[in-house]
Order: C-alpha cells, then structure tokens, then sequence
C-alpha cells in the first residue's frame, strides 16, 4: 500500500490563507487610498437586460427611463424619513445612518471585546436565525477560506473556528455541530432581540448550559448577548448573569442589520477588517445618495426589478460565479422576499451556483416558463489562481486553454458571460453586478446598495418593506400546535380546522 501523500507545491500559493494571516498580522487593505477605491467600485451592468428576443413583455431603455422621476420621488422620501417606513411607533430607516454611527471608537469596543474572547476560546458558535445569521454566515464565507474550520489556528490569522446554531431546529444538524465542539474551549453570541425567537432561544439553552456544566460560574466569561438595549427576556437575563453584551439597534430591521452589532461581532471573530467593512458600507452611501438616476445604481437596481415585476416576471435567478459569494445570494434570498412579498407582489429569488446550475436546472432557465429576471454576482478577480495543465493525449480536447494561457478563473468567468449572452437570446433579461475582489470594501458596497435597493422597491410596490406580519403567522402556528400558554384559543381552532379537512395520505 502506498504512503505517499498529495504535494501542492507545483500550484500557486493559497491566497486566502496569506490574506487571513495578514489580518490576523494587523495588516490592512489600503482602503483610504483614492485609486485603491477607484479600482473596487461595485458596477452594473444592464447590456442583456433590455429587449430579450422571445420575452412576451420586453423591458426596454424607454421604460426605465420612464420610471425615473418616480423612483427619484421614493427616493427622495426616503431619504426625508417619511412614507409607510414605520414598525409600531419607530421609523425604521436606521440604517440610512448607520453608516456615518459606525464611529472608530465604536468598531475598537467590539474588536477589544471580541480579541479578549477570542483569547479564551477555540471554537465561536453564533447563536441566530435570519437577519441575525444570513449576514454574518455571507461574511465569513465571502472573505474567508471555504474551509476555514478545518485549517490550522495560524492559517486562520489566528481567529477561533466558526459555527452557527440557532439558524433551524434539525437535531442531526445540532448534534452533530456539537460533535465539532468537542474537546475544546468553546464561547457563543446568542443574537436576538426579543430573547425568545424559538430557534434561537432554544440553541441557546442548549449552549447555555453546557457551558455552565463545563465552566460554572466562569460560564459567563463564555457568553457573548446581542439583544435590545434595554428590554426582553435576553436584557434581563444579561444583567443578572453579568455577560458582555451588544446592542440590536430599535430602528435597523434584522434583514438590514449585517453591518450593526448584530453582524460585526461576529465578522470581527472570524479575523475579518470591520473597518474596512465599515468604510465600504459609507462609500456606498455616498454615492448612492445622489439624485442622478443614470448614475445611482441602487436606484437602477430598484427600478429594473420593479419593472421585472409589472412586466409579469415573478422569479429573480441570483446566480454568482464565486462559492464564496453563493451564500451572499443566500442573505439577498431573505432580504428581498421578506421586504417585497406582501398583499400577493414581490419577486422570489432563486439563489444559484454557476456552473453547477446551469447543469442541473439551465434547461429551464433557457426555455422554459419566461417569467424569470436574472442576476449575475460576477465575481471579478478570484484569490487563487489555478493553472489547466497541457495533457499529450489531449482526449478531451482542451489543451487549447493552456496552450493560450487560460487558467481556471478565465473559464469561471466565461460561467456568467456565455449564460448572459444565452439566457437574453432565450427571452431571460437579465443584469450584472460586478464584485471587483474578495475584499470587506467590496461586500460592504453591496450590502448598502442592496438595501437601499430594496427599501426603494417596497415603496414603490406600494407597501411598508420593514415589516413582516406574515412571518408571525407561521411562528404563532407553531406555538399553538406546540401547547404555549396564550395560544389555547388558536390551538382549538386550528385542531377543529384540522379535523375537518380531508386527509389525504399515501404510504
């Protein structure tokens, strides 16, 4: 039997590995500088998106030219604070200032809190669900190694492994994280608000007291809690128990809260530049800011997906070329629906992997039902590079990309570019977001130019995009099914409707 192992020496070093030791190093992207800013600009691109032969109800230049004083009009309200912009009594537009309230001082409290934790543990477990995981899990996956936990603490630039709980309540996904946990110094974050989000509040029971169990009473020094300021179950129990805590902010939605405390924390753990996070997220302000329609590509972004809507499309096919960038589709998957899908509107949005899909569900995306608006997440610029060697036999026929020297991201890219080209041909409009580089500057954008995006579509559905009342349903279903006090009344109904309903089972 052989005892030889694989030697990546003839490859190219791994570039994420080196950019996490950098940080680790305290080593910063020089993203103050005026050129370095210049050459990661997010860009958009609309070259396939208008008059796609075979689309029964084309989008064209004219259209989106005619939108444009009444998405200037949202825009401008918004920007104002007014419109239906309110939950209950709070104006939930914080995160229109947030980017200017994310102070030095503020980002050094979390990195102090989050180095003297990180000290202690070997493992961090975020405790969330929805806005108080989507954003965090994008972050670490979009700027970090697609293995992280399973590398070495140096290669890591010295942060803890990375888990998340909370986010589901699969007992063999819970268990077998914990399986993960074992044997080493673990510290967690419960995130939310309220304190009891059922997922969430169950996780941290779980996490609690296993922690008690293995430190006692220096538990506390384990426990991270992100909770309202000043009220619910968590706020109380925070005080008692003496743990570090953070702060969900009244005005900022969970869906818009990535770059609050909810999501810093956390990004910061996994060894990850919050200020450079930070700085991306204001440059996005700024320029979004602006009342130039033709210029203002949150605004753009809007307007397109807005029409996509009122021209019959009802599925929005977010496709990225990048593994890394696959769960910010993911994160977009809960930020749109959540803020679109009320009184029957709102596009659903299909979060895919290029070129894994277009192998497993291309053919519908081609020629099937033309009710689709598609949107590519091009990654620009991949940290690694890895070369296509020449083969003497040549069976596969590909020698001709290394004989002209084209290496696996050119063929990656082309995973967007020929799918462009082809779905517009079959009647699919579709539009692209260039991310110039794996880099926290670069998500930052993003994330503020999605969410002015998408406070711009809500309004301009005609409905409040920070609430969800559609989401308490499905939880006050589950507490009545589940015997919680206060929901007796519900639970009988639901048991005589049940009991009437014809069942229908086939085993």
């Amino acid at each position: 039997m052989s005892t030889r192992t694989v030697d990546l020496a003839s490859f190219h070093p791994n570039k994420t590995v080196a950019l996490q030791q950098q940080r680790g190093a305290g080593q910063a992207l020089p993203y103050t500088d005026a050129a370095w800013i210049d050459e990661h600009r997010i860009g958009l691109d609309l070259t396939y998106l208008f008059e796609a032969p075979g689309d029964p109800h084309p989008m064209r230049h004219s259209d989106l030219e005619a939108m444009a004083p009444e998405v200037l009009a949202v825009h401008r309200e918004l920007k104002q604070e007014q419109g239906d912009v309110k939950d209950g009594e709070v104006t939930m537009l914080g995160w229109q200032s947030l980017p200017q309230r994310l102070t030095d001082e503020h980002l050094d409290r979390i990195r102090q809190a989050v180095s003297q934790l990180s000290a202690r543990i070997d493992a961090y477990v975020s405790l969330g669900i929805g806005g108080s995981y989507l954003g965090i899990d994008a972050t670490v996956q979009a700027l970090s190694h697609l293995h992280f936990n399973g590398l070495a603490r140096e290669e890591r630039g010295g942060a803890p492994e990375i888990y998340f709980l909370g986010q589901n309540m699969d007992p063999d996904f819970f268990r077998d994280t914990l399986d993960m946990l074992r044997g080493k110094r673990v510290g967690i974050n419960v995130i939310s608000k309220s304190g009891t989000t059922t997922e969430t509040a169950i996780a941290f029971r779980i996490l609690r007291r296993l922690l008690e169990q293995t430190h006692g009473d220096e538990a506390q020094r384990m426990i991270f809690v992100t909770t309202d300021a000043v009220k619910g179950a968590l706020r109380g129990l925070c005080d008692k128990r003496g743990y570090q805590s953070f702060v969900v902010p009244d005005d900022v939605g969970g869906r818009f809260s990535v770059l609050t405390d909810v999501g810093l924390v956390g990004v910061a753990m996994a060894g990850i530049d919050i200020g450079e996070l930070a700085a991306g997220f204001l440059a996005m302000k700024r320029r979004t800011d602006s009342d130039d329609f033709w210029s203002n590509p949150a605004l753009l972004h809007a307007a397109v997906r807005t029409l996509a809507w009122r021209r019959g499309k009802k599925v929005e096919v977010v496709a990225t070329n990048s593994a890394a960038l696959y769960q910010v589709a993911r994160w977009m998957e809960q930020l749109f629906p959540e803020s679109e899908g009320h009184g029957g509107q709102g596009l659903w949005v299909s979060p895919s992997m290029y070129s894994e899909k277009l192998h497993a569900n291309g053919q519908m995306v081609q020629q099937g039902e033309r009710n689709l608006l598609e949107t590519f997440l091009r990654l620009e610029r991949f940290n690694s590079e890895v070369e296509i060697p020449t083969d003497p036999q040549n069976l596969d026929g590909l020698n001709f990309l290394p004989e002209a020297g084209r290496d696996l991201g050119f063929i990656n890219r082309l995973a967007i570019d020929g799918p462009a080209y082809a779905h517009h041909s079959g009647g699919v409009p579709n539009l692209t977001i260039s991310v110039p580089a794996r880099n926290a500057f670069c998500l930052g954008q993003l994330y503020f130019m999605m969410e002015r995006s998408v406070a711009v579509s809500g309004r301009l559905l005609g409905h409040n995009p920070f609430i969800q009342p559609g989401v308490v349903d499905y939880k006050n279903a589950i507490f009545a099914l589940a015997g919680k006090s206060g929901h007796e009344e519900r639970r009988a109904r639901m048991e005589q409707e049940m009991g009437q309903r014809q069942r229908v089972v086939i085993r």
